[in-house]
């Protein structure tokens, strides 16, 4: 009899992230390749932006039009900073493009086995990537900019990645002031995670698409505390 032991499973702590594309199931039949081939390309070029190098990715999936690769803990916060990288890529390209393409990314931190094909970090990733609040904040920038020159990608990262990287300033293309927090709830997980909208303030995103969320406290010109308007 073999005995299940931690020594057996050998889990390791990865740094995960996912990417999808927004909106890709409205676009037509003869577009979904060509957009699934150029995101992929987008984001290895991304990762190569960091210092990762693509071909070291761990544990790679493919999630229809996106996907979900691992890295060792110590990448956590070159993951983070690929939002950034992918937002530019994005908006420079939709510029140009006829039809515009924005990406969801989520990033987490969770035990992986390397011998194992389905991972409870990968789970609570793909909960975080379908947060519904989260895909209200990206919605709200896709009406709003519809050529897709201002808004390109959207990032949700976990409570870990928050606290133990994004909130410590681990991550100096993420800065803590601009990430708003929600509230993640689905029948199997409940947590709170942090959204990130590169160059764009994510409390009054979300103070827009949440009618509960105070609007950010701003001061105006004569140093006087007031709200957004």
């Amino acid at each position: 009899m073999q005995v299940l032991t931690s020594g057996h499973y050998n889990a390791h702590t990865h740094a995960v992230l996912a990417v999808d594309i927004v909106g890709s199931s409205k676009a037509s039949d003869d577009l979904l390749d060509p957009m699934k081939t150029e995101m992929e390309t987008l984001v290895s070029r991304s990762f190569t932006a960091v210092g990762l190098a693509p071909a070291e990715a761990r544990h790679f999936r493919e999630t229809g039009d996106g996907l979900m690769v691992a890295y060792p803990d110590r990448a956590v916060g070159q993951l983070c900073e690929v939002v950034f990288h992918l937002d530019h890529l994005l908006r420079s390209r939709n510029r140009y493009a006829r039809v515009p393409m924005r990406a969801r990314v989520a990033v987490h931190m969770g035990p992986m086995a390397d011998n194992h094909r389905y991972h409870r970090t990968y789970i609570t990733l793909t909960r975080l990537l379908c947060a519904s609040t989260f895909n209200d904040a990206v919605g709200y920038w896709c009406r709003l900019d519809p050529t897709g020159d201002k808004f390109g990608a959207g990032m949700i990262v976990s409570q870990s990645v928050w606290r133990n990287v994004v909130e410590p300033f681990g991550v100096a293309l993420v800065p803590p002031a601009r990430c708003g927090r929600i509230s993640v709830t689905t029948p199997d997980f409940a947590d709170s995670a942090w959204i990130h909208l590169p160059g764009l303030d994510a409390d009054a995103v979300l103070a827009e698409v949440d009618p509960a969320v105070p609007a950010p406290l701003v001061f105006d010109r004569v140093s006087r505390l007031s709200t957004t308007a």
